[in-house]
């Protein structure tokens, strides 16, 4: 059996949502037999992510090492295996970090807050926002100019467009001015779940039925309710990430061949007692609305939502939707990158779409304009979880957005409001150098009157006969991981063992890097030595042939 390793978290439909900064101190006070024992969590960004220790004022123990740290969709988790203990919770924008602990055995709950922080709190949306709007346009002519990423942003106040702009395509090859659309992955999913709710209001569906209804051979059909898959909370597996089949996501299938792989695949935990997200419940859900409906999904889309609301530049994969941006990735230059066959993904990650449009459809929602105002506050993800009912919380600073996220393997899209300013932002990068979470968190900083740092890349172009020098098979001693990097297209690929290819970045000297997984990798080839950095630091040798 093949260990799967972090070495690439790879995309399958949903894209992370930026983060929070968690950087600095942290106080919390663990309740032992009525005593309070301070502990403190010191955490520094470094190339690998985050590194911490951990303090013990009342022990006199300092800097106790923190061996594992990650921090991403709002979840933080950290181990020492020093002291045999483990974190895990949840940001809020109190700020808080509010969570589990244990350790040899015992558990607690525990709640971390700033140490000494000061705390960046937004307000409203300034009146004067044009200025606002002028540096996020002068941020962008920087992206294009540097050839940092390409895509298109959209942002709607009150239901109206109060700026977009498409950006950077002209650098990439093959450039298409009469393009205009983007596959927008995973934000399918909400108008999915809105076209739900809209039956469940109507009395057509209940949501609280069980799986076994509609698919009676899925694993723990009879207790999975609508709800739960809506959320994440059904325990079912995820049928686009398989390590071992990854075809299912590239290789045209059909719903029958899906539904019995899905029918194969073991329930990952019991219905209600976790959370995980699952594109498999979503592709359920679609052919429950199709069942109740006796329609396609994309003419249930249609009568539902486009209409209504007038988007005019949303398309299923059904419409053979031309004019759609192709999405690229950045190897010694910028690569086409094969996307998904969307035919197997129909009301889970399908849809193609214009920024614009989105912003008009979660501006409409917001609105009440395809659910009552009880029923959009029923979707809303609870405290302290990140997904609700085909929406998600996306925290910046103290606002709160919602909305949801989309990745293929060519595109990164977001589509979020937030109800205090009536804003709407969306965007899709279909090239992206930078990380969509950086450009995310930058996008709303500069909305919001904050400074950011520019992203600094290096375009540098290295000779083919340079990059050959770092090809070979790589293993570690540290952790059971083969390493395949190789030149294709004259660029600089790696690819762990049973994991798919993915391009290396050029930093500087003999370091590339990979964003999306938070990756870098430092060549040594006179030595046939490469140190991998990503949640630590791994050596690995080059075996010699």
């Amino acid at each position: 059996m093949k260990t799967k390793l972090f070495l690439i978290a790879l995309l399958a439909i949903f894209q992370s949502v930026f983060a929070q900064d968690i950087t600095g101190s942290w106080k919390a006070e663990l309740e032992i037999r009525g005593s309070k024992l301070p502990l403190i969590l010191n955490v520094k960004k470094n190339t690998a992510g985050y590194s911490a220790t951990l303090d013990s004022p009342m022990q006199n123990a300092k800097d106790i090492p923190v061996s594992k740290i990650e921090f991403g969709n709002g979840i933080l988790s950290f181990e020492s295996s020093l002291i045999g203990l483990k974190y895990s919770g949840t940001y809020s924008s109190e700020p808080k970090i509010q969570g589990q602990f244990s350790q040899n055995g015992f558990q607690s709950a525990l709640t971390f807050f700033p140490l000494d922080k000061p705390v960046q709190t937004m307000g409203k949306l300034p009146a004067d926002y044009g200025k606002n709007l002028v540096k996020l346009d002068e941020y962008l002519s920087y992206l294009e100019k540097n050839n940092v990423e390409a895509g298109k942003v959209s942002i709607f106040k009150g239901g109206k467009e109060i700026y977009q702009r498409t950006f950077g395509e002209n650098n990439l090859p093959g450039y298409n001015p009469k393009n205009n659309l983007f596959q927008i992955g995973s934000i399918t999913k909400t108008m999915t779940a809105v076209m739900l709710h809209q039956l469940a209001e109507r009395k057509k569906i209940d949501l609280n039925n069980k799986l076994s209804i509609y698919f009676p051979e899925v694993p723990n059909a009879d207790k999975i309710t609508l709800k739960q898959m809506l959320n994440h909370s059904a325990g079912l597996a995820n049928y686009v990430d398989s390590e071992s089949e990854p075809k299912w996501l590239t290789e045209y299938y059909t719903e029958k061949e899906i539904l019995n792989y899905i029918n194969s695949q073991k329930a990952i935990f019991e219905p209600g007692t976790s959370t995980e997200y699952s594109n498999t419940g979503y592709y359920l859900l679609t052919k429950i609305l199709e069942k109740t409906t006796g329609q396609t999904f994309a003419e249930n889309l249609s009568r539902m939502i486009l209409k209504p609301a007038g988007l005019t530049k949303t398309f299923t994969i059904s419409s053979k939707p031309v004019n759609v941006f192709r999405g690229f990735s950045y190897a010694n230059g910028w690569i086409p990158v094969k996307d998904f066959d969307f035919r197997n993904v129909v009301g889970v990650g399908d849809i193609a779409a214009d920024p614009g449009d989105l912003n008009k459809f979660i501006s409409q929602l917001f609105s009440g304009k395809f659910l009552s105002l009880n029923t959009l506050e029923s979707i809303k993800p609870k405290k302290n979880h990140q997904f609700g009912l085909g929406i998600a919380r996306v925290p910046f600073y103290n606002k709160t957005f919602y909305g949801h996220s989309g990745g293929t393997y060519g595109t990164k899209s977001l589509m979020i409001y937030n109800e205090e300013d009536q804003l709407a932002v969306s965007y899709s990068l279909n090239a992206d150098r930078m990380g969509a979470n950086n450009f995310a968190f930058d996008i709303l900083s500069l909305l919001y009157g904050l400074e950011v740092k520019l992203p600094v890349v290096n375009n540098q172009k290295l000779s083919e006969a340079d990059l050959k020098t770092f090809e070979g098979k790589y293993t570690s001693t540290q952790i059971p991981l083969g390493i395949k990097v190789f030149v294709r297209n004259g660029g600089l690929f790696a690819q762990g063992d049973g994991q798919p290819a993915f391009p290396l970045e050029f930093v500087e000297k003999q370091t590339f890097k990979f964003d999306q997984a938070n990756l870098k990798m430092i060549f040594l080839p006179a030595e046939n030595k490469m140190t991998l950095i990503q949640n630590g630091e791994f050596i690995f040798s080059r075996i010699l042939e």
